[in-house]
């Protein structure tokens, strides 16, 4: 689990970043954190939700895209 903080941790877009690249990056941590848990069995759990976390939080910014886009 250290080793998948620390990389996505080096990955983190800046703060003011498109929203577009924080969903990206969401998305990638989701998978980062969903392959450690299937090679982590001591922290899978805990890489689970992590991986929830990370896909529901690109879910929201992806929506709030969406409803941002149908302003125009």
């Amino acid at each position: 689990m250290a080793e998948a903080h620390e990389a996505l941790w080096r990955r983190r877009p800046a703060h003011d970043a498109a929203p577009e690249e924080w969903a990206a990056f969401h998305r990638h941590s989701a998978e980062v954190y969903a392959a450690a848990a299937k090679a982590d069995e001591p922290n899978r759990h805990e890489a689970s939700q992590y991986a929830v976390f990370a896909i529901r939080r690109a879910r929201e910014i992806e929506h709030r895209l969406n409803l941002d886009g149908e302003d125009e």
